[in-house]
């Protein structure tokens, strides 16, 4: 509104994350007491306003569509121009760019793997409760994005309102209800079980209404799983020191390595007993086997990750032209055997523990009627 001029209203505008929504206002000169109201913008499905390829991801998709882990993260192959790349690090590439050259934001804030980049999300996590949207800008990115020559994937978080909202949910994944296997589980061997539990909550609302609001949630992962590990083992024999070996032109050869004074013991040596040691941790196989020495053996590798995602905001409105958000998010993710690594049961498991950190802070400021100031800043750790 402005003296002498009849008040112009937009209600029901829809502005999504990184996005121009253009509002063309013409006031007229006020004569009766009069006001133009317009309900609801009918958007365009291109942006005109800048030259960005981009794909906006909402609740309702993050809502509707099936999400194996819940990982809005996943949704990004959805756009144009992106695909799964094939490397261990499991992330994605868009329009031909390695998957380290995507840049993930978080609020507007920086949300990357400094140290190994290149995997399916940012350093910070998310699940579909606490994401509000998305957007993946996949070509001529403003000069405000910079960095990387890959995807730009901008997150933001759900904020409170002026009314308490909760829930409470709980997603579960089973093999025992007739749950897909691995691809690399295949019939006649029994099927891998796995047993996948995904519970949390959300609870926002207002501290001081219309001024300051809050939202808090929190899930918790549980992911056990075993599967089927194999190694090579040497035969009882192999491990006496006396077996028989099978050599290309001579065939059938027998050696006796116990006795120092076989002929077939060219060194004229005893068994090694630190040899021996290490030979006894390998256990008898279980499996077809590979020649008169060495044979197959299989044995369950077992995997329990654990994971807990807490994700907060706050926003306060100083007056209609001031406000502030700040947001804290912290992931914890433990599992004592999350690569499978052994190569007998009990020895060479690595186990992993990670926890991050991420705050960021963004105050906005209408500054008059023509110009805007938004200031970001934003710690991982």
């Amino acid at each position: 509104e402005t003296p002498a001029f009849k008040t112009l209203t937009y209600s029901h505008v829809v502005v999504t994350v990184a996005e121009v929504v253009p509002l063309h206002a013409e006031f007229t000169i006020k004569g009766a007491s009069e006001t133009v109201e317009v309900k609801g913008l009918i958007e365009s499905p291109v942006e005109v306003e800048s030259s960005q390829v981009s794909n906006i991801v909402d609740t309702t998709r993050m809502t509707n569509l099936p999400l194996l882990t819940r990982n809005p993260y996943e949704l990004v192959l959805l756009s144009p121009g992106t695909i799964q790349s094939n490397t261990r690090l499991g992330g994605f590439a868009v329009n031909g760019s390695r998957e380290r050259n995507n840049n993930f934001l978080l609020d507007g804030t920086d949300n990357n793997d400094t140290s190994v980049p290149g995997g399916g999300g940012g350093v910070i996590s998310l699940n579909p409760e606490a994401t509000q949207e998305f957007r993946v800008i996949t070509n001529n990115f403003l000069p405000e994005y910079g960095r990387n020559t890959g995807a730009i994937i901008d997150i933001v978080t759900k904020g409170g309102s002026n009314e308490f909202r909760g829930d409470a949910y709980w997603y579960g994944r089973y093999n025992g209800f007739g749950g897909a296997r691995d691809f690399f589980n295949t019939p006649p061997d029994r099927q891998n079980p796995y047993v996948r539990n995904q519970f949390g909550f959300s609870f926002g609302g207002p501290i001081w209404k219309d001024k300051t609001f809050f939202i808090v949630n929190n899930e918790f992962q549980r992911f056990r799983t075993t599967l089927t590990n194999n190694t090579v083992v040497p035969t009882d024999a192999f491990k006496s020191g006396v077996f028989t070996y099978n050599d290309a032109e001579n065939g059938p050869v027998s050696v006796n390595l116990a006795n120092p004074n076989d002929p077939s013991n060219l060194t004229g040596l005893s068994l090694d007993p630190t040899t021996q040691k290490i030979l006894a941790l390998y256990p008898q196989q279980n499996g077809a086997a590979i020649d008169a020495t060495r044979g197959w053996y299989y044995f369950p590798s077992r995997s329990a990750q654990d994971v807990y995602n807490l994700t907060t905001r706050l926003d306060h409105r100083f007056t209609e032209n001031h406000n502030v958000a700040l947001r804290y998010a912290y992931n914890y993710f433990s599992d004592p055997n999350p690569s499978h690594s052994e190569f007998l049961p009990g020895l060479d498991v690595v186990s992993l523990t990670s926890k991050t950190h991420g705050i960021s802070a963004n105050y906005t400021a209408l500054l008059g009627t023509t110009r805007v100031n938004e200031f970001k800043a934003g710690f991982n750790r």
